[in-house]
């Protein structure tokens, strides 16, 4: 290992214990026994699964809205994450169960939603999404894509408000109580077409 590989992997990890100690549910876990693995050195976390883009744009915020959350039922150290992913262009946070009053699944919905306002890859307003194989792109990811022939300029549909999401439409015309951040709403408001 090179000297400068050596030295990243010990930041990292330092940043890493960081973020552990202050989110306890970031680490990973068998999600069978529930137990760390023996050799577990802090070199990766759960946040780690989440896109880059959507981890510099909100992951922070989200696993702190969930451990204020947490804190109020006293579930902070029983709470496990089973995977994160991007599915259909958006976030997916999947958990091991939480207490049934609380709000986890408001927040995880929230930036699950949000997530369709951030490119993936970078972190920035998204301004178009792909057909087909759905992901959303800001202009600067969309134009390296066609640049690199990964995808066709046709391939790509500029976002309007008819891209939102059926819970997110419908509290935004007032039809239903659904919780909506406002955030979100506002993403799409200054990004989106009419």
């Amino acid at each position: 290992m090179k000297i400068k590989e050596m030295i990243e992997k010990r930041r990292k990890i330092s940043e890493n214990k960081k973020l552990i100690k202050k989110f306890p549910f970031l680490l990973p876990r068998n999600r069978w026994t529930g137990k760390v693995s023996e050799d577990y050195d802090y070199s990766y976390t759960e946040l780690d699964e989440m896109p880059n883009g959507w981890r510099l744009a909100f992951g922070e915020q989200m696993c702190q809205e969930l451990k204020e959350e947490l804190i109020k039922y006293d579930y902070l150290d029983k709470y496990r994450i089973m995977q994160i992913k991007e599915k259909y262009g958006t976030l997916r946070w999947y958990d091991g169960g939480y207490p049934a009053d609380s709000k986890i699944q408001d927040i995880i919905n929230k930036y699950e939603d949000l997530s369709m306002c951030y490119c993936y890859r970078c972190g920035k307003p998204t301004k178009y999404r792909t057909s087909g194989w759905i992901e959303y792109f800001c202009e600067d990811c969309k134009n390296e894509f066609i640049e690199k022939k990964y995808y066709h300029e046709d391939s790509f549909v500029k976002l309007s408000k008819e891209d939102l999401p059926q819970r997110i439409k419908h509290d935004s015309e007032g039809e239903h109580e659904l919780p909506t951040d406002p955030e979100v709403l506002k993403l799409v408001k200054e990004n989106w077409e009419e």
